[in-house]
């Protein structure tokens, strides 16, 4: 062999690993559920990287951008995902900074764009509906309550989710339906803004956006 060709660099064509960012406002519950995603389609650690720190809308799309801004081109991110609530009671009333928090990832930050899953009232309704349909508004409290008793999550505080890789294996498909059929029923009635969609969640778009990227193994 020539010692040109040996000295070859790789191609530039060949496809680069593709990476996830995605910044949660839940220390617990949020991250055992996309650690349980991303372990059933065997990836680690450097390919979805999940980041905790605000629990506020606002702080959780800025430490987005704070860390997109810092990776290099050689760690850039593909895509990535803040993960938050509108934690809107049966009045609507929405949290603070949540419009800011949507208005703030819609700009551009020049290496990824900012998506938003947005739940109302909270995550645990994107759980609920691994089980159970719920269509009409509901509060916060009444979500984790009856995950609670239906035994999807547990521990003291509720927080911890039971068994999130059989939620995942054998019934996200059926919290997808649900979820995606509210969207459609908040549409036809001109709901357009995540206080008015309850209940809602957009959780399951995240997961289909992991799901194209990392088609699941045989």
């Amino acid at each position: 062999m020539a010692r040109s060709d040996r000295r070859r660099k790789p191609s530039r064509n060949l496809p680069q690993r593709k990476r996830f960012l995605i910044v949660v406002e839940g220390v617990v519950t949020e991250r055992e559920y996309i650690e349980a995603v991303r372990r059933s389609l065997r990836l680690g650690k450097e390919t979805i990287a999940i980041e905790t720190g605000h629990t506020d809308p606002i702080g959780i799309v800025r430490q987005a951008k704070a860390i997109i801004k810092a990776s290099s081109d050689v760690d850039a991110y593909d895509q990535a995902w803040c993960v938050f609530d509108v934690e809107a009671k049966t009045d609507q009333q929405g949290r603070f900074g949540l419009d800011e928090a949507l208005d703030a990832a819609q700009g551009t930050n020049g290496k990824a764009k900012i998506r938003c899953a947005v739940s109302n009232p909270c995550f645990e309704i994107w759980l609920l509906w691994h089980d159970a349909a719920q269509t009409g508004p509901i509060n916060s409290a009444a979500a984790q309550s009856r995950c609670l008793e239906m035994g999807i999550t547990c521990g003291k505080d509720g927080k911890h989710i039971r068994n999130a890789d059989d939620l995942i294996a054998t019934r996200y498909t059926a919290a997808r339906e649900r979820a995606s059929m509210v969207d459609q029923a908040h549409d036809r009635d001109g709901k357009t803004t995540p206080e008015d969609r309850n209940p809602s969640s957009g959780v399951y778009k995240l997961i289909d956006a992991i799901y194209v990227a990392f088609p699941p193994r045989e």
